[in-house]
């Protein structure tokens, strides 16, 4: 017997397969599923125009535009001759239709083969080292809503007990970092902390983030992550800083419209570097990655580097005036 919430989740995740293979014959071609938030532009992405279709015509959508004016679209189409899907626009939990319209995606894309998933957002940034206009790649997150996404999904995850600290992706992390690295692009590490709603949050709910550890404060995607990771899927996201809220009273107020074109403007800089990422991945996952070596402290480093073929090991010494 399954719960009724999972074979609720079954039954539209079996109509979204037939919706999405009817518009993208070609779509269990891909194996990459990128997920972008309301602001990002992504044409430049593809190598040609790509076929597309509205995330509303996937059984239980919204037909209305998200909070933020958009109406999210589907395109499959190739970059640098690799078949990928891609979703502009989400549903948000906060809209008050439930998980469904939010996971569906995630669920289908998995579902129909597509193993690694890169998620795209922005966030506030709660430190000043992380600026508006700096792009963050996760390597932790906390979720601060009252539930898990995976629960009463059990039936359909391949793990239903994952250990999530290994949910976000070293070796998709390193090929993204490396990638826009070649482009000119630094990406910061950091800790994201979500946070129901789509409003600013106060200065305590911001100080109270720091305290919990994070660098960056937004709304969404870690539902997303939680899944696809419980899924079986790699998993990786993308942060654009697009304010900041450092102290009580910091003065002007954070407008919405203003991050949104935050994330329009620096799109060109993400959408140069990706192509060069997924193909790194898809070689990885082809040929196979190169063992990571064992990790060393600075000065294990240097003495390693300073051994000679001898096995005589050079002795350093520190130079005084």
């Amino acid at each position: 017997m399954e719960a009724d919430r999972t074979g609720h989740f079954r039954e539209h995740i079996i109509q979204a397969q037939q919706c999405l293979r009817k518009n993208f014959p070609d779509i269990e071609q891909a194996g990459m599923f990128l997920q972008f938030s309301a602001g990002f532009e992504t044409e430049t992405l593809f190598d040609a125009n790509p076929l597309s279709m509205k995330l509303a015509e996937l059984p239980g959508m919204p037909t209305y535009p998200t909070p933020d004016g958009v109406q999210p679209q589907f395109y499959f189409g190739h970059c640098r001759k690799l078949p990928v899907l891609v979703l502009a626009g989400h549903r948000h939990l906060c809209e008050g239709n439930g998980l469904l319209p939010c996971l569906l995606p995630t669920l289908a894309a998995g579902s129909l083969g597509m193993r690694k998933h890169l998620y795209v957002g922005h966030a506030l940034s709660l430190i000043p080292e992380i600026k508006s206009g700096h792009w963050c790649l996760l390597t932790d997150f906390l979720n601060g809503y009252a539930f898990s996404p995976l629960d009463g999904l059990h039936s359909l995850l391949e793990n239903p007990f994952p250990d999530l600290s290994a949910a976000l992706s070293q070796e998709l992390n390193s090929e993204i970092v490396n990638a826009m690295h070649q482009v000119g692009l630094d990406f910061r590490h950091c800790t994201y902390q979500s946070l129901p709603g789509l409003h600013f949050c106060t200065g305590a709910e911001a100080e109270l983030a720091r305290k919990n550890g994070a660098d960056i404060l937004g709304h969404d995607l870690v539902m997303e992550i939680m899944l696809a990771y419980a899924m079986g899927c790699k998993v990786a996201c993308i942060m654009l800083a697009g304010a900041q809220n450092l102290h009580p009273g910091k003065g002007s107020k954070l407008k919405r419209e203003e991050l949104l074109l935050t994330s329009k403007l620096c799109s060109p800089q993400l959408m140069r570097g990706l192509p060069i990422a997924l193909i790194e991945i898809e070689k990885n996952e082809k040929y196979g990655s190169v063992p990571r070596l064992p990790e060393a402290e600075a000065d294990e480093l240097l003495q390693q580097s300073t051994t000679i073929k001898s096995n005589k090991e050079l002795k350093l010494k520190i130079l005084r005036k």
